[in-house]
């Protein structure tokens, strides 16, 4: 499968999956109200967190060496269950530990058995994570996409059997959603087999990831952090009601972000393995193309936000409407930088990467700190939209530095020609000639 027709089949599939979880986040508030909802972020976030600072760089790893060495999938799977295993359990500990010590000033409407139960998780999830950075590198990208599509039908079909069915309420959420993470590491064991097989692990080749997965970590660490650390910082200030209201506009930014997420990802391995100069070209056509296509749905958003947001969530939920406006130019900037940063990122993970992250999340921190306990969420949407473009900036300052023979008009804007031509590719991948999508 080509690249093109990679990005096509994951851009359909993530098309379909935004409808189940707009209908499923408006479930969750319904059903569970801003408090609930609210709750149910935090716990979210701090999982994330958690799990984050646990990956040590190690799924990122993965992904490349797979893709540049197939012959070492087997090893690679045995050390994912070693360490996913230790660092998922040092993990859930630390964020237990965390509780014990912040509660309630920072985990405001999560307790301490909840807290545990979606802790539970966090190896399967680990384990799972760097599973998944395998089959990407393979370029497995059919089975990449469904292991997200029935992880998150799997989350969808629990909070309407749970909460409308039968009636439960948060916990039995948080129940299943553990659950779910167990399943999708057994699933992924399937996927990969026979490599998944072996048992005993290749600590030669989990020494030799060091260099790399060390600054794939930093990144993404710093990167998780700016782009999570409002909620957590919202939910320790405001209070978990609060929390919940503002969740509604990060998680519809999060659906629009899904596509370049997706691209980004599938660029990496590809970039990995070839690591040829005249690869930027192709990153600026896939940059472009992105750029367009959320362009479109940005300026959708902007002018429906605010009759959206309260229309499908409730009134309990209108000051989201607001918050997801002031976030929109951020999205865009995290949505291109996405593309350039898993360029450089498969060529050779340079320093500026963990840096420029860094650096956006002191701005981040800091103007949520001062702006959240006087604009409310307001104040946290407009923090993080400078944070983010902030990081875009740099990124992208670098990589034209870099690469000058592309120019910032071809990383982002279509010409006359390419545009006329979007019909003809679209017919490249879909139709019914099976001819492959030109690279």
């Amino acid at each position: 499968m080509r690249f093109g027709q990679q990005i096509a089949l994951t851009y359909v599939i993530r098309a379909l999956l935004i409808p189940l979880g707009v209908v499923n986040a408006v479930i969750v508030a319904r059903w569970l109200g801003p408090e609930g909802k609210g709750a149910l972020a935090a716990i979210t976030a701090y999982l994330a967190m958690a799990g984050t600072f646990g990956s040590l760089g190690l799924t990122t790893e993965a992904t490349r060496v797979v893709a540049t060495d197939p012959s070492r999938t087997a090893p690679l799977l045995a050390n994912a269950r070693l360490t996913g295993t230790l660092t998922g359990v040092a993990a859930l500990l630390i964020l237990l530990g965390l509780f014990g010590v912040l509660a309630p000033s920072a985990f405001d409407g999560v307790s301490f058995e909840l807290l545990l139960i979606a802790g539970l998780a966090l190896p399967f999830s680990q384990i799972a994570a760097q599973f998944n950075g395998v089959l990407l590198g393979l370029r497995r990208v059919t089975a990449y996409n469904a292991i997200d599509a029935v992880d998150r039908v799997a989350f969808a079909a629990a909070s309407a059997v749970l909460l409308i069915g039968f009636g439960l309420g948060l916990k039995a959420l948080v129940i299943a959603a553990t659950l779910i993470a167990v399943f999708r590491m057994v699933l992924l064991h399937g996927l990969l087999w026979p490599e998944s097989r072996r048992l005993r692990p290749d600590l030669a080749l989990l020494r030799a990831a060091r260099h790399v997965s060390t600054r794939a970590y930093v990144t993404t660490l710093m990167s998780f952090l700016v782009l999570r650390s409002d909620i957590v910082l919202v939910n320790g200030i405001l209070g978990s009601e609060r929390t919940g209201v503002y969740s509604v506009a990060v998680q519809l930014a999060g659906f629009v972000l899904m596509l370049p997420m997706a691209v980004g990802t599938l660029l990496f391995p590809r970039v990995a393995a070839t690591k040829k100069s005249d690869n930027t070209a192709f990153t600026a056509l896939v940059s472009r193309h992105v750029a367009l296509v959320i362009s479109a749905v940005l300026v959708l958003l902007f002018l429906s936000g605010t009759r959206l947001v309260p229309l499908l969530f409730g009134p309990a939920f209108q000051d989201a409407g607001r918050a997801l406006l002031i976030l929109l130019p951020g999205v865009w900037c995290v949505a291109m930088q996405l593309i350039l940063a898993n360029d450089l990122a498969g060529r050779d993970y340079p320093r500026l990467l963990p840096i420029a992250w860094a650096v956006s999340l002191l701005v981040n921190v800091t103007l949520n700190l001062c702006w959240i306990p006087v604009y409310g969420i307001d104040g946290a949407a407009a923090a993080s939209t400078i944070a983010y473009a902030l990081s875009f900036l740099i990124v992208t300052t670098y990589w034209l530095r870099r690469f000058p023979g592309i120019g910032a008009w071809r990383l982002y804007f279509l010409s006359g020609k390419e545009l006329r031509r979007i019909p003809d590719r679209l017919w490249q991948v879909f139709g019914a000639s099976g001819r492959a999508h030109p690279e």
